[in-house]
């Protein structure tokens, strides 16, 4: 062959290259169909079994969870679990659920420790509860010593610095969150076994601010302390709390 007819084909073959090379599509702009950009779990209305209703949503590296008729809203941390799963924890250790790297949700309960398979069944709604404006913080913690009152005959006060309280939104909803909590960890406190030494011992939940969220007994004084600079998520659970109780009586 000579130099010439070299010369052709040496151009033949770059220039199908190079339409080989524009034919292929722009993989660095274009995400693989498999990689979903959607939070796992996915954020809405869970059904578990024919009986749990709960709400997901996410608010950082945090996934939040608030049950059907309950005002109470969990903060949930992740861990790795084998398969690409993820197990969610509440603030006690205690597994919330599990997720299965395509989504899929499993609820744990205290009635169903096995597990109950929750499927998604609408959109999110009503995470928060009612935010408290400061002309009602003391009604507030009234009627949660009311209701207290009514689900267990614990006669408890709610006491903080209402003041301070009243000057910032973020740390009244933090301190109303953390008395909530401790109302729903009276009420399960009151059907277990230690129900009459709380009822004869305990008279005031106390909210307090500190470096270092926690929850102390002393005196008949349930201290809760919270710790605004970490956010939202900066209080006890109700499950933490009933758990204080339960070891300090």
């Amino acid at each position: 062959m000579n130099q010439r007819a070299l010369f052709g084909l040496a151009l033949t073959c770059a220039a199908a290259a190079g339409l080989a090379v524009h034919a292929q599509p722009d993989q660095p702009d274009s995400p693989s169909p498999l990689i979903s950009a959607s939070p796992i779990p996915r954020d809405g209305t869970y059904m578990a079994g024919d009986h749990v209703t709960f709400v997901l949503d996410h608010a950082g590296d945090q996934v939040r969870l608030r049950f059907a008729r309950s005002d109470e809203v969990f903060y949930l941390t992740a861990e790795a679990a084998p398969l690409g799963a993820r197990v969610l924890k509440y603030d006690t250790g205690t597994p919330a659920l599990r997720v299965t790297g395509w989504g899929g949700v499993t609820l744990y309960t205290p009635d169903d420790p096995a597990g109950i398979p929750a499927e998604y069944s609408d959109v999110v709604r009503n995470v928060d509860p009612p935010p408290v404006s400061p002309k009602d913080l003391k009604l507030f913690a009234a009627g949660l010593a009311k209701e207290v009152a009514a689900h267990t005959d614990f006669a408890v006060g709610f006491a903080s610095d209402w003041d301070d309280l009243a000057r910032s939104d973020a740390v009244r909803a933090l301190a109303c969150a953390a008395m909530l909590n401790a109302s729903y960890a009276l009420e399960q406190s009151a059907t277990g076994p230690k129900r009459n030494a709380i009822a004869d011992t305990l008279h005031v939940v106390q909210v307090i601010e500190g470096n270092q969220v926690k929850t102390t007994i002393h005196r008949g004084v349930l201290t809760v302390t919270i710790d605004p600079k970490l956010g939202a998520s900066a209080r006890p659970s109700s499950l933490a709390i009933a758990r204080t109780l339960s070891s300090a009586f």
